[in-house]
């Protein structure tokens, strides 16, 4: 079990591909193992806590605020359909925590992003990754906060923005989306030709001087609309990359591998003098 110790440090940035509910089984696949040494490196790190967007919660008023869970006990959300009967049987343990909650709501109130609350629980976008990443339980805190309901990404850089003033408290933040994301076109066995371009295009963007201008630039590429039907799974990257801060953070690749409309695409974001 991950133990949890309050981090004297900066806070780690991370952007995760969870691609789908399948992938927790594929023991042997390069994504899974992926998660593993994503798990290895917040147990290394300790940090403080962990806040979490995902592409699956998007404030349902559709503003440009958020949504904070604040069912302490992070019930399941099984936000997925069609699958066998043990998809639905699967646990991960996690909890919240009471001071890392008023630190998270005084973080978007004082950055002027809107929040309200909600008991809601941990949806697919996180504990699917989060199962395999901490073999099924883990003691550091973990508190999720809904995209933007506008599907805007402007919103969700001044989300990442203001969740980045955790990380001076010991909090790390991690994304959680697709890097290449049209379903659609994977189930009809499509090669998704555009993906490679999109996920060199993610690269470029996130390795610039500016990778949260480069991420709400991705919203503008050729092949944006195809890689990605709909935004949901491209703004968790730009919350991550707004909550790193260029000047001081190296960003390193955990895990990126073209897979046509399914691309994958992990990072982390590492304070510099931390190395």
């Amino acid at each position: 079990m991950a133990t949890a110790a309050a981090q004297s440090g900066k806070g780690q940035v991370y952007f995760l591909s969870h691609g789908g509910p399948p992938t927790m089984f594929e023991t042997t696949s390069a994504p899974y193992k992926a998660w593993q040494k994503y798990g290895k490196m917040i147990e290394a790190e300790k940090p403080r806590g962990l806040v979490v967007v995902s592409a699956h919660w998007e404030n349902p008023s559709h503003s440009d605020g958020v949504v904070v869970n604040t069912d302490s006990s992070n019930p399941l959300v099984y936000d997925f359909y069609g699958f066998p009967k043990n998809y639905y049987e699967q646990k991960f343990a996690s909890r919240g925590d009471p001071q890392m909650l008023k630190d998270v709501t005084a973080a978007l109130k004082s950055s002027g992003v809107e929040a309200s609350t909600d008991k809601r629980g941990l949806d697919h976008g996180v504990w699917v990754p989060f199962l395999v990443a901490f073999a099924g339980k883990t003691a550091i805190p973990i508190v999720q906060v809904s995209l933007p309901g506008d599907s805007n990404p402007v919103s969700a850089a001044k989300l990442g923005k203001a969740l980045s003033t955790l990380r001076d408290e010991g909090y790390s933040i991690m994304g959680s989306g697709q890097a290449v994301h049209n379903l659609r076109d994977y189930m009809m066995g499509g090669k998704g030709s555009y993906g490679d371009a999109f996920l060199h295009a993610i690269e470029g963007a996130l390795h610039s001087d500016a990778p949260a201008e480069g991420a709400i630039g991705l919203f503008r590429h050729p092949a944006y609309r195809q890689a990605h039907p709909t935004p949901e799974h491209l703004l968790p990257l730009v919350v991550a990359a707004a909550a790193a801060d260029p000047k001081t953070d190296a960003l390193q690749d955990i895990f990126v591998q073209p897979n046509g409309p399914l691309g994958w695409g992990m990072w982390m974001w590492k304070p510099k003098a931390a190395l």
